[in-house]
């Protein structure tokens, strides 16, 4: 009798095929965090971005317009003081103070004040009054540097979800130079 050779797979064959199917599987299952966290800071840096949108542009505006007074503008303050991004945190702890909204919310009212009072007769400006409706939830912070005598205003804004993430949140800045009336 002469015994038929059949070729087969061995155990150790197919062990060594689980154990690579069983990598590959865990390292895409792996993966799927970190999509669903990339999704999450996606969406997160799109409302972000429209709500500096919403916030700088009105500014730019006011501060670009063609009939605000040198004299008065080149004497304007910064916003919302003269320590920067330093405003939003606790003297104490040197931490984001827990209500940023409301020094970003103070220093907007203030420049489109300042900007608008700068201007000559009437001025056709946005509202001083804070963007609604387009926060997402997110907490914000706002500068406006302005150096006297000096024909350029920067803005600074940042959003976060967390208010103590504020400051570590991308910078949306814009420069704006003077383009108003001469006296």
């Amino acid at each position: 009798m002469s015994l038929k050779l059949r070729s087969a797979f061995t155990l150790m064959e197919v062990n060594l095929a689980i154990l690579v199917m069983a990598g590959g599987i865990l390292s895409i299952v792996g993966l799927y965090s970190l999509g669903f966290r990339e999704s999450r800071q996606s969406s997160e840096d799109v409302v972000a971005t429209a709500y500096a949108d919403a916030v700088i542009s009105p500014l730019a505006m006011a501060i670009s317009a063609t009939n605000l007074r040198w004299s008065a503008f080149k004497n304007i303050d910064n916003f919302p003081g003269d320590k920067g991004w330093a405003e939003y945190l606790d003297e104490n702890t040197g931490l984001v103070k827990s209500n940023p909204d409301g020094t970003a919310k103070n220093a907007f009212s203030r420049a489109m004040g300042a900007f608008s009072g700068a201007a000559q007769g009437a001025m056709d400006a946005p509202s001083s009054a804070w963007p609604s409706g387009c926060d997402g939830g997110l907490n914000a912070g706002l500068i406006v540097m302005h150096a006297p005598g000096s024909p350029i205003v920067r803005i600074g804004f940042r959003a976060s979800k967390l208010p103590n993430m504020l400051l570590s949140a991308p910078l949306y800045y814009t420069e704006v130079r003077f383009q108003g009336v001469n006296d």
